[in-house]
């Protein structure tokens, strides 16, 4: 519980911060709080590659799952498929990944990462590796494990 200041308590000209209090026991302010620290990092390092954030993550997905259909990259990724097909509109003009029918049945696309795509990938890769662990540089190896262990609890099915 905080102490609130007495309503008729005239406002300060000086510059001082915020009182955070009332945020700091909600867990989602924790959380949104590090993923903005772990964000900038990140997007600084990718956009340098003129790539977003969930460019990089529909590649991740393409270079481990090369064929994977629309519909289950966008349950990966929790992306509406509208949305996904839009960004992989985005990536196959510039010549990323390359979409094709499925044999089996002709409604399904199946997405790959093109040559292009994958040498893309792999230098975003090395950045986005740089910028986690600037990111977690205050957090020894087993807090990162137990982190990522907690936030995974979080967002399971």
């Amino acid at each position: 519980m905080s102490i609130r200041p007495a309503p008729n308590t005239p406002p300060s000209d000086s510059i001082v911060p915020a009182d955070q209090a009332p945020l700091l026991d909600f867990l989602g302010y924790h959380v949104r709080r590090a993923y903005l620290t772990v964000q900038a990092d990140f997007d600084a390092c990718i956009q340098k590659l003129d790539l977003r954030q969930t460019e990089f993550g529909v590649m991740s997905i393409l270079c481990a799952n090369p064929g994977i259909n629309q519909k289950t990259l966008a349950e990966a990724l929790a992306i509406a498929p509208p949305n996904l097909a839009m960004l992989l509109d985005r990536l196959e003009n510039r010549k990323l990944l390359k979409r094709r029918r499925s044999m089996e049945d002709k409604r399904v696309q199946l997405v790959s990462l093109t040559q292009q795509g994958t040498r893309l990938y792999d230098k975003a890769l090395e950045a986005a590796r740089e910028a986690d662990q600037r990111s977690a540089s205050k957090l020894t190896r087993a807090e990162i494990d137990q982190l990522k262990v907690l936030l995974g609890k979080m967002f399971a099915r």
